[in-house]
């Protein structure tokens, strides 16, 4: 069996032995690099993480593809309905809880943006570099401890957040409609949560039903001495209303480790306001989607996927 891999640079080397014990490894870094192959380049399994959006011209340039192989939890990027209307398998990390339990990069990227926010962390650096200043008194911030995290989305990275949380002597609160209520958790409304709330973070999963559920109308609900916090996917959000939430200083800021659209050539991000508001204020921080882009993570979710794949491959349900 072919097996494509996209984004390879240094890629495990248990993963790389898994997939050439089941045939040929080639390696794509581009579209353009792709288009290069000709007309067709006969793979049966694409490995791929999130900066390609794998649509109908990656899987048409693939007639003999089987399986599409993605080290992530979120989807977005994979064109489901085509890949399924075609009979291609998607192995991913949605669903293995157990194995997940343990990979925290995301949350704890969650956290250092949450303790940036509040604490002025990157305007006061900013200052000092570009204006030679010691200022202590302009980036005066917050502290945590007594402060109230609500957690939207209380599965696995949602629980992470909330015992870093307990950690720093905040009260944790939670709106999950999927989830039992646990011990040492408040689970209110998400009405509630957003009222109530002193940092907001989102960790909730991206499906058809919950693509752009918050609206501007929750942003309203927040206190204007608030901050939200999205690790998790840009769609869960209404267009601008993130975007207009900061400019009509309904929260106090935001940081964003998502956004809509995403290019891995950044060309998306001339189109989006938030970029341009990021430009001019202060009260915003945006990262490149790097929550699972951590070398432990990386490298144990490869490995994780290749045997998956192996053993998808030797189960004899390939078609």
């Amino acid at each position: 069996m072919k097996t494509l891999i996209v984004e390879s640079e240094d890629y495990s080397l248990k993963a790389l032995a898994l997939y050439k014990k089941l045939g040929q490894v080639y390696f794509c870094t581009s579209v353009e690099a792709l288009k290069k192959q000709g007309p067709k380049f006969l793979a049966d399994i694409l490995v791929v993480r999130l900066k390609y959006a794998i649509d109908r011209f990656w899987i048409d340039k693939m007639p003999n593809l089987k399986i599409i192989a993605t080290p992530t939890t979120g989807l977005n990027h994979i064109d489901i309905g085509y890949s399924k209307s075609k009979g291609i398998e998607i192995i991913s990390l949605r669903g293995h809880t157990g194995f997940l339990r343990n990979i925290t990069s995301t949350a704890e990227l969650a956290f250092g943006l949450m303790i940036s926010l509040v604490r002025n962390i990157n305007p006061a650096f900013e200052n000092i570099k570009k204006e030679s200043q010691w200022d202590r008194m302009s980036f005066r911030g917050y502290q945590l401890s007594g402060k109230i995290l609500g957690i939207i989305g209380y599965g696995r990275l949602g629980k992470i957040m909330a015992r870093y949380g307990k950690a720093l002597g905040m009260k944790i609160v939670a709106y999950d409609p999927y989830v039992k209520p646990a011990r040492g958790v408040d689970f209110v409304s998400l009405e509630k949560l957003l009222k109530i709330s002193d940092v907001v973070s989102l960790h909730a999963l991206l499906t058809e039903k919950n693509h752009s559920f918050l609206k501007l109308k929750h942003f309203r609900l927040m206190k204007p001495t608030a901050y939200f916090i999205n690790t998790a996917r840009a769609e869960l959000i209404e267009k601008q209303a993130l975007y207009k939430a900061l400019s009509q200083k309904m929260i106090a800021g935001s940081a964003i480790d998502v956004m809509d659209n995403e290019l891995s050539d950044g060309a998306h991000l001339k189109q989006d306001f938030l970029w341009k508001y990021a430009k001019a204020h202060d009260n915003l921080i945006i990262t490149p989607h790097i929550g699972g882009a951590t070398f432990e993570a990386m490298h144990i979710t490869e490995d994780f996927i290749a045997k998956e794949v192996e053993k998808f491959v030797k189960s004899g349900k390939l078609r």
